[in-house]
């Protein structure tokens, strides 16, 4: 009886352990193919914050260049809205360049896309980006967009408003003197002259110039970001 009982127990411990030893590997090869792919959900995810990254780039570039054309306007109507210089010739190209002062004023470009990012945190899926500096990164580029963009938003004048009640605007690079002439030459003169315009002019040149530094900044982090998640994705496709 007692090597029955002996050689019972040793069955039941053998069968115990090919199950205990089963579950073990199932869980193994669960978490094996789970982390795999987890590990190509974060690929994905990182080559799309990627194509973000470079978006941005190529928007900001744009609008960098848009912002020094901007001042290149202001400078060139200055002296004149300012009294130290007399109306030019040109009156074509000066009142061309009162227009373009007011590039970007109206509704400054909201020039990061956080498409990705957003869908990373509603999903809950930020987890998946193993490289913890990375992921502090990320959140501090898109967060402290928003700060920036609101103070870019609060620093607006009413430049472009004011040019627009006496220029067709909206035609900048085209407008011709036929354009001009519906809206009242000598009205439109006599505004741009005036200290009022000045006031706006010196207001429009601070928004420039804040404006040019953030797209500085913005350059630089988004090549910066861009070049970290480029080696992270490296990194990922040779492991």
């Amino acid at each position: 009886m007692t090597i029955r009982l002996r050689d019972r127990w040793r069955w039941l411990f053998s069968e115990t352990l090919i199950i205990v030893l089963g579950v073990l590997i199932a869980f193994a090869v669960n978490d094996y193919w789970t982390d795999r792919q987890d590990r190509q959900l974060e690929l994905q995810y990182l080559k799309r914050v990627h194509a973000d990254l470079e978006s941005d780039l190529q928007l900001v570039s744009e609008l960098d260049a848009a912002a020094s054309r901007k001042l290149q306007a202001l400078d060139a109507i200055a002296p004149v809205v300012r009294g130290l210089e007399p109306v030019p010739k040109d009156l074509e190209a000066f009142l061309r360049d009162v227009t373009l002062g007011g590039i970007g004023g109206a509704s400054p470009a909201y020039f990061v896309t956080a498409t990705t990012f957003e869908d990373l945190k509603a999903t809950g899926n930020l987890r998946l980006i193993r490289n913890t500096d990375i992921r502090s990164q990320l959140n501090n580029y898109y967060v402290n967009f928003e700060s920036q963009h609101d103070r870019i938003l609060a620093r607006r004048t009413g430049y472009f408003m004011y040019v627009h009640s006496m220029l067709p605007a909206e035609l900048r690079d085209s407008m011709t003197m036929n354009d001009i002439s519906e809206f009242g030459m000598e009205h439109a003169l006599q505004k741009i002259l005036s200290h009022e315009f000045q006031d706006l002019l010196n207001q429009e040149y601070n928004f420039a110039y804040f404006v040019k530094s953030m797209y500085g900044l913005y350059t630089e982090a988004s090549r910066d970001l861009a070049e970290e998640v480029q080696k992270h994705i490296e990194e990922l496709e040779g492991s």
